[in-house]
């Protein structure tokens, strides 16, 4: 293990372990990522350069897991060669090369840290942002957006803080008094996600709460056992039985029902009608698309201005089309659909087996971290972007899975480099 050290006035030395300083560094990557604030891309540049190094440093590492994983990098590989076409050539590259760094970024991560590590280091990060936005949001009154941009985004950010902090009070290699407070900030994550008043925050802080329950429960140690199986084939007669009760007799649509109380529509407040939009735009250019960034130029775009108009926006507020596949679809084509449709399926099966066959708590937190992503693309379009965490946790979960399963049959992830022998 190597460390460094440092030798104060007094003669004492204090050292530290490279592995320490990659969890730290990593805490402080996702402290930076988790919300965007005035003069953040001094922290964030120097970290991104920091991690360039590393991964170079610790490239016998990475390598052999890359090999395993190289399917998730096979889009960012198509967006760096749409540059040839992009109408905005300088933004695709761009685009490319930082989306290239931040998956590299994820294997060395997992290169470097357990998933213990991993989910010690999100929840802390996730702890200091979210005791920040409840004392801003409570102090100056802003309790549906707090210190974030919008209440979307805080929503988001609170199903991250819940996630991570419910699955780290359930964890038991985590010391006690740690899982106490991670209990507090999953309780106020709770209420920060109702205040936001976001109908797909509160639905998946739900969702998530039962897959991690039921999960800590039923998948603990591996699903493949008598006992396990039986319980899980109990809990779903039980929840079949209870939905043949009740459902036929019912007069309201659920779904109506859940999105009236949030005050949105059927059309999810205008969404379905960008959808056509994007469809429209992805008929002239179906499968190459028009490049990172070659979409969205207000100046340029008499479509951009109306869809802006209609949605009351202002020519220099971002947009997009509340849809990732749609938001991808349009600037990489159905190419860059297909490709990251491939690697997303990939990250969600390993992801997947791994909390099915293993059942720790890290494994289930992935999992449960997982779905959210998925569910959330359909309505979210920052997916497959760049240094975005709530997607960074998606790919190292599904790496931490395959490192994992390759410990688990005995395969070294060590690459040795061969040199000829003088003859």
């Amino acid at each position: 293990m190597a460390y460094a050290s440092a030798t104060g006035r007094s003669g004492l030395t204090f050292r530290i372990s490279s592995e320490r300083v990659d969890f730290l560094i990593f805490a402080l990557w996702c402290l930076v990522t988790f919300v965007q604030f005035r003069g953040d891309e001094l922290v964030l540049y120097p970290l991104a350069l920091y991690y360039a190094y590393s991964i170079w440093r610790y490239q016998r590492q990475i390598v052999p897991l890359l090999a395993r994983a190289w399917v998730i990098l096979l889009y960012p590989t198509w967006c760096l060669i749409s540059v040839l076409w992009a109408v905005e050539p300088i933004e695709a590259l761009k685009h490319a090369v930082y989306l290239f760094l931040t998956m590299l970024i994820c294997f060395q991560v997992v290169s470097r840290l357990s998933p213990r590590e991993i989910l010690h280091a999100i929840c802390l990060a996730a702890i200091i942002v979210g005791a920040i936005n409840f004392a801003v949001a409570m102090s100056s009154g802003r309790t549906t957006s707090g210190i974030f941009t919008s209440k979307n985004s805080m929503g988001k950010n609170m199903v991250v803080l819940w996630i991570a902090t419910f699955a780290t009070f359930l964890d038991p290699g985590t010391r006690w008094h740690f899982r106490l407070v991670a209990l507090g900030f999953a309780i106020l994550a709770a209420v920060m996600a109702v205040l936001s008043n976001s109908a797909t925050a509160v639905l998946l802080v739900l969702a998530s709460a039962l897959i991690i329950a039921a999960g800590a429960v039923i998948l603990r140690g591996g699903l493949f056992r008598a006992s396990r199986l039986a319980t899980l084939c109990m809990v779903l007669a039980g929840m079949a039985t209870l939905a043949l009760a009740i459902l036929p007799y019912q007069q309201v649509d659920p779904v109506n029902a859940i999105l009236s109380q949030f005050g949105k529509d059927s059309t999810l407040t205008g969404r379905t009608l960008l959808w056509q939009y994007a469809e429209e735009q992805i008929r002239e250019r179906p499968f190459l698309g028009v490049g990172a960034g070659g979409f969205w130029r207000y100046a340029e775009s008499p479509l951009v201005q109306r869809i802006h108009f209609e949605f009351y926006k202002g020519p220099y507020d971002r947009f997009n089309f509340h849809n990732s596949f749609y938001e991808i679809a349009v600037h990489q084509g159905l190419i860059g659909v297909a490709l990251a449709s491939l690697g997303t399926l990939w990250a969600a099966v390993m992801i997947v087996r791994w909390a099915i066959r293993e059942g720790t708590i890290p494994a289930i937190y992935f999992f449960a971290h997982g779905m959210v992503v998925l569910v959330r693309i359909a309505t979210e379009a920052d997916f497959l972007k760049p240094f975005v965490l709530f997607h960074m946790i998606f790919w190292i979960g599904a790496l931490a899975a395959v490192k994992h399963a390759a410990e688990r049959d005995g395969q070294s992830l060590s690459f040795v480099w061969s040199r000829p022998r003088p003859s």
